[in-house]
């Protein structure tokens, strides 16, 4: 039986709206009765066999938590479908787009009243993007030298050296290894970590300059004493702008002993040959530059159309979309709540991504892109290759599970994306 209730619609402004529902007492009293019928058949007393409690009685004890189960059911399963009909009504009629979950505004439930329930939700109203086929952007092109080739074969080998122990004062390029007897931060003596062990190979890829200058001309067994000032911009909040006194004890000095560029070498980094190898380096060098200047040339073009099309990007939708970024990080599948502090730093990015996906499906909607057949199956064929597993079982797992849906919808922004940088687009396939 459909629910017997009244609907006030307010519109806010053009981006937020409301709807109240107004329950009256006289419709709220018949489930009220319902529910009794119902619960009295499932409820024993003692005195009385199971469904034959007088209704008085019943009433008396258990009346206001079933009035409560009432109302759950009502607020929960009636008032919610009703609003998501007229929700689908706006997104069909009007192209309003949700920007975020509905906010519950107060509800009204007394026994022997109307019960009045209002729900808030803020909405993205359709934009069209001018002026995205002129920009004139290209990607700029990538090219790959030995030098860059060889550091990274240099690097593999590193990977698979060996550490030799050694009797001399570190230098750069060694491995030393110790652990940390007393930290002072900031003037104040802190607990060491749980693990005060510590394993530091002496690289450039050390950005404090205090401490690969205080690791280097050590020897095992030695003790140090040194200073670090942290800068501002330092990633970890506990040591930004601090100055640390740290003193060590080293239990080792390693040297790094690089395997022989050979056969045995190749294969265990799986590749047949040095040739085979460098071209694979260089491959992935290439895609990598590629993908970075792809980036690059992107942003160009979204700093270019959001000048030329400015739009508004709700705070809902911020917010939310910050809730569900930190619960992905965290791995929670409840709620995140964020913090003031946490929104604010990340409200730039997610902002601007938001930007940048709205017009980047305004384009799609207004040149009706899709993605052909051939290039989903590109796609599935990427994935069987990197799996290593037949393209015909990948396909259909993926078609299966609803994956090939979701392969749809990257290509679909990739071909928007394409079309911002002067990329050819997919023809059209005949129906």
């Amino acid at each position: 039986m459909a629910l017997d209730c009244k609907t006030n619609i307010s519109i806010t402004d053009d981006n937020h709206r409301s709807v109240e529902f107004i329950v009256s007492f006289s419709e709220m009293e018949k489930l009220f009765e319902k529910s009794i019928s119902e619960f009295r058949k499932q409820v024993s007393m003692k005195g009385f066999r199971p469904g034959q409690i007088p209704k008085q009685l019943f009433v008396s004890r258990f009346g206001d938590e079933v009035y409560r189960e009432t109302v759950d059911r009502v607020v929960n399963n009636d008032l919610k479908n009703e609003f998501e009909k007229i929700i689908e009504t706006w997104k069909t009629d009007e192209k309003l787009e949700i920007a975020a979950p509905a906010e519950f505004g107060e509800l009204k439930a007394e026994r022997g009243q109307d019960l009045i329930y209002k729900l808030s939700i803020a909405f993205n109203k359709p934009i069209t993007v001018q002026g995205y086929k002129e920009l004139g952007i290209k990607v700029s092109a990538s090219v790959v030298s030995e030098e860059e080739v060889n550091d990274v074969l240099e690097g593999l080998r590193r990977r698979f050296a060996k550490e030799v122990l050694v009797s001399r004062p570190s230098k750069f390029g060694d491995i030393i290894k110790g652990s940390y007897l007393k930290q002072i931060i900031g003037g104040e003596e802190k607990p060491l970590p749980s693990n005060p062990n510590f394993e530091i190979e002496i690289s450039d890829d050390i950005n404090l300059k205090e401490l690969k200058d205080a690791i280097i001309g050590l020897n095992a067994g030695e003790k140090k004493e040194f200073t670090i000032h942290y800068p501002e911009e330092h990633p970890g909040s506990e040591l930004k702008g601090k100055t640390v006194d740290y003193t060590i004890s080293v239990s080792g000095v390693y040297e790094l002993e690089l395997p022989n560029q050979d056969e045995e070498f190749y294969s265990r980094v799986g590749a047949e040959s040095e040739a085979d190898l460098k071209t694979r380096i260089m491959d992935d060098i290439l895609k990598s530059k590629q993908q970075r200047n792809r980036q690059i040339a992107l942003k160009e073009a979204f700093d270019r159309l959001l000048a030329k099309n400015p739009f508004p990007v709700l705070e809902e939708q911020i917010k939310y979309t910050a809730q569900k970024h930190l619960q992905r990080h965290q791995q929670q599948e409840e709620e995140t709540t964020i913090s003031e502090e946490q929104l604010n730093a990340m409200r730039p990015d997610i902002s601007r991504a938001i930007q940048e996906e709205r017009i980047l499906y305004a384009i799609i909607e207004q040149e009706s892109l899709k993605p052909t057949q051939a290039q989903v199956d590109a796609r599935v064929q990427e994935i069987a290759d990197s799996a290593k597993m037949d393209f015909a079982t990948v396909k259909d797992t993926m078609r299966r599970s609803g994956q090939i849906n979701k392969i749809r919808e990257t290509l679909k922004l990739e071909i928007a994306q394409n079309l911002l940088i002067g990329e050819s687009l997919p023809e059209k396939e005949n129906i």
